[in-house]
């Protein structure tokens, strides 16, 4: 197992931002202080190829400026906030809209645009990286003065991420990672022939600006992923949820309660890459890349495509507090935020 880091340039700020390489004899990941962004995984097809199988880009500038969130930390809440408004008891607290009447992702300067203090650790059997952040009273809008927490923990076969919040007073956390996973390696292909299964009966439709408007049975419909499904079937449907995000998915999915299976499951035939992932999150939004063909250039300088890359965004309920109030999580001094997802990572040699 190795650990080591290098500089990776400056930020427009002229903020030093480093590049930590986790790496066993499965695994090799790259991650950035800057957005807590995991820039790359490197991994072994059923030939033994080694292959990076996130979509990345080349220098910190291209992060700054074109970047759709790959593979970063998003927060304080994944996802879109409608109208822009938290409520929480009977305050309500205007947020930074940042897509259209919308707060998405945390808003405009969100964790995905910062520095995190970064921490090597490490264990017998697994290296790691610990970032921390904290997040002052009313930054963009939320309320709390918040420290978090995400570590990177490298074993085997896996990448787990631990996610930790503490407030000082009543507010609301949902974080989560927006890698762009293409199996395929190098971005030979997008993911349109690649194979999805979900440990889900109920998938939330959305309205055109991609907010929860109703929750659905999966049962005869694009979403239904009981059996691995190729995702083109899918993305090319004439389903209106489909058309609605630009031909795709972009949708979150109610997880079964049995979290022993994993949330989602990824696996494409040719590399025979097979991706798990497992949560203890109540949905996994699920977005097929619709609008990756606005990137520009990847790091290996191919042009990025439309549904070149998938994200599996586990987390809370959508627009939780406006949408299914009576299931939301409020979290104060004494009820912090915990959240643990692990990628894990297989080869189907036949």
């Amino acid at each position: 197992m190795e650990l080591t880091v290098r500089n990776w340039g400056k930020t427009k700020f002229d903020e030093t931002v480093k590049l930590y390489t986790l790496k066993n004899d499965f695994l090799e990941v790259e991650i950035l202080n800057y957005g807590g962004i995991i820039r790359k995984i490197s991994f072994p097809d059923k030939n033994g190829k080694i292959e990076n199988i996130v979509l990345n880009l080349n220098n910190i500038t291209d992060y700054e400026e074109r970047s759709p969130y790959f593979g970063a930390v998003v927060g304080r809440n994944a996802g879109r906030i409608s109208n822009a408004e938290l409520k929480i008891g009977n305050t309500a607290y205007k947020l930074n809209a940042n897509n259209g009447k919308n707060n998405i992702h945390g808003g405009i300067n969100n964790f995905s645009h910062k520095i995190w203090a970064s921490k090597e650790i490490k264990g017998d059997d697994f290296v790691g990286l610990e970032l921390t952040l904290n997040s002052c009273h009313l930054e963009e809008g939320f309320p709390g003065n918040i420290s978090v927490a995400v570590k990177y923990i490298l074993k085997n076969n896996e990448l787990s991420i631990e996610y930790y919040g503490t407030t000082d007073r009543e507010t609301y956390m949902n974080l989560t990672n927006h890698s762009y996973f293409n199996l395929s390696g190098d971005f030979k292909r997008d993911i349109s022939d690649e194979y999805l299964k979900l440990n889900s009966d109920a998938f939330i439709a959305v309205d055109e600006a991609t907010l929860p408007v109703k929750i659905s049975e999966v049962k005869g419909t694009p979403f239904d992923f009981h059996e691995f499904s190729l995702l083109q079937t899918s993305l090319d449907s004439d389903d209106v949820q489909i058309k609605i995000v630009n031909n795709g998915l972009d949708h979150p999915f109610i997880l079964n309660q049995n979290k022993k299976i994993p949330a989602a499951e990824l696996k494409d035939d040719v590399s025979g890459r097979i991706l798990k992932v497992f949560t203890d999150q109540p949905a996994v939004v699920i977005y097929s890349g619709n609008y990756l063909h606005e990137v520009g250039k990847l790091s290996n300088g191919s042009d990025c495509k439309k549904h070149m890359g998938i994200c599996f965004e586990t987390q809370d309920y959508p627009d939780i507090l406006n949408f299914l109030p009576e299931k939301s999580k409020i979290y104060s001094p004494t009820d912090p935020y915990i959240q643990k997802t692990i990628f894990k990572f297989l080869i189907n040699k036949n």
